[in-house]
């Protein structure tokens, strides 16, 4: 049996943020939910996480601060991005800031459990 991973969520939006939880908790991950940017960061000063699924707009700051805090804080955990605007100028904008990719909003939960699937084979 493979290790338990460890996903960080970070989206205001609680109704997102507890489907996100409940839906990976099901297919064996530990998540943790943050309910905005510095929520997040004080997780990932705690904790290690095997991913970071981060909404592109919360209140505190972008998604991609957050990604940019984690880089420039020695936090090596790979990051994924939601966002409702997502287009392909957005998209290629993700994955330059390092992102491994960008789901659009409203996420579809059967998308995103095969993509950490894929990223994480058991």
């Amino acid at each position: 049996m493979s290790p338990l991973r460890h996903i960080l969520i970070a989206d205001d939006d609680r109704n997102l943020r507890e489907s996100l939880c409940e839906v990976l908790t099901d297919i064996g991950w530990q998540a943790t939910p943050a309910a905005c940017g510095s929520e997040a960061i004080k997780q990932l000063e705690l904790h290690a996480y095997d991913l970071l699924l981060s909404d592109v707009d919360m209140p505190d700051m972008t998604g991609f601060q957050l990604l940019a805090w984690a880089r420039d804080h020695h936090h090596a955990e790979p990051t994924v991005l939601m966002s409702a605007r997502a287009d392909q100028q957005l998209n290629q904008a993700a994955l330059k800031a390092g992102a491994l990719s960008l789901l659009p909003k409203p996420v579809h939960l059967g998308e995103l459990s095969l993509l950490v699937q894929r990223l994480y084979p058991r």
